[in-house]
């Protein structure tokens, strides 16, 4: 069967309910175009070939890890915290940073000596333990991923290091012989009987 469609694209559809092995699954059909000028533009030997590019355009870059950038060049290392490695701290506008998970320009140790987050980088044993380290935090400690954890688990995330910079607080007040009271973020506003 063949039809035409806007009598630009032609349509070839097979009635045989078995194609032999030797046929090919797609069929090329030569149109006349519209305008005589595109054959002007193509070169001859292009037009040889069974597929002919004649138009294109520039992708639309997504957001992406610094890694993965398109645009700016990446060279990867193991563990290098201390500088960027060649020209790993230029980003473009949809880059990420692979630790902190947010834009690479919201990044505030991007090029930090010490942390340098512009290196990171998924290949690395190094990066992703980092990487699990800052998004898990204390969860981390119970072998979870993190396909794994939910808004409810961040949350209790959340409430625990509440609570232990609560308990660290209080430690330190016992320790140095005064009362828990004035020190403990919950007991401020407090009225004493």
């Amino acid at each position: 069967m063949c039809s035409t469609v806007d009598n630009a694209e032609v349509i070839i559809l097979s009635d045989d309910d078995e194609p032999e092995e030797e046929e090919a699954s797609v069929l090329f059909v030569e149109v006349e175009p519209v305008n005589k000028n595109i054959d002007s533009v193509l070169s001859s030997s292009a037009m040889e070939e069974d597929m002919v590019v004649t138009f294109s355009r520039c992708a639309d870059v997504l957001p992406h890890a610094r890694y993965d950038c398109p645009i700016q060049p990446f060279m990867a290392t193991e563990c290098e915290i201390s500088t960027p490695i060649d020209n790993n701290q230029l980003m473009c506008e949809q880059c990420f940073c692979y630790i902190c998970d947010k834009p690479a320009s919201q990044c505030k140790v991007w090029t930090s000596s010490g942390v340098c987050h512009c290196n990171s980088h998924k290949r690395s044993t190094f990066w992703n333990n980092q990487r699990n380290s800052s998004l898990l935090g204390g969860l981390q400690s119970f072998n979870l991923t993190l396909c794994e954890i939910d808004s409810h688990l961040r949350h209790a995330e959340i409430l625990l290091q509440r609570f232990k910079k609560e308990l660290t607080v209080r430690f330190s007040a016992y320790l140095s012989g005064k009362p828990a009271e004035e020190y403990s973020p919950t007991a401020q506003g407090r009225v004493h009987e």
